[in-house]
Parts: C-alpha cells; sequence; structure tokens
C-alpha cells in the first residue's frame, strides 16, 4: 500500500511542475470602462432603434462562426497533435507554400 501511496504522491508532484498557471492583471482604467459601457449601450441601443448596422452585423457574426467552424473541420486534423503538444505550425506552412509554388 505504501508504494502506491508514494507513486500516486510523485505523480501529483510532478503534475505540479509541469503545470505552472499563470496570470495576468490588466489595469481597468474609469476610461476603460466608460468605452466598454458606450460600446454595450450603443449597440443595445441599435438593436432597440432595428438599425440595419445592427441586422448586418449579426448576420456576419453568425456567418463568422460558420466559417469558423468549416475551417476547424478542414484543418482540425493536420494540427491536432501539434495542438495538444505545444508545437507550432511554422514547418506545416512551409511545406503547403512550397507545395504550391510547385504547381
Amino acid at each position: 500500500m505504501d508504494m502506491i501511496d508514494d507513486y500516486l504522491d510523485q505523480l501529483l508532484n510532478e503534475k505540479r511542475d509541469r503545470i505552472a498557471k499563470k496570470t495576468t492583471y490588466t489595469k481597468v482604467t474609469r476610461q476603460t470602462k466608460i468605452d466598454r459601457a458606450l460600446g454595450a449601450l450603443a449597440t443595445k441601443l441599435a438593436k432597440e432603434m432595428n438599425d440595419p448596422f445592427y441586422r448586418r452585423m449579426v448576420s456576419f457574426r453568425e456567418k463568422y462562426f460558420t466559417m469558423r467552424k468549416r475551417i476547424k473541420q478542414k484543418y482540425g486534423p493536420k494540427v491536432r497533435a501539434r495542438a495538444v503538444t505545444g508545437q507550432g505550425i511554422g514547418d506545416i506552412i512551409e511545406k503547403m507554400r512550397k507545395g504550391k509554388d510547385d504547381d
């Protein structure tokens, strides 16, 4: 039983050493708060007034999410392993660009 406890403690310690949680602080000034409120209130007013710009904004937002989903479906399998390991995609980009240049 001691051997199992020691092993579990070792695993927990290794996990703590590998995962370092990073936090950042952003100073929110009075002007930042005003800018945030201004954007939210302007959008709400545009929605209430049935503004054509608001309707376009919503339709483009829907298109954005649709296109993002399609991009994830297309390139997801190629980058899945790299996302898990934290590698970059620079070599993949170079390889794909060289393939296009050869055509």
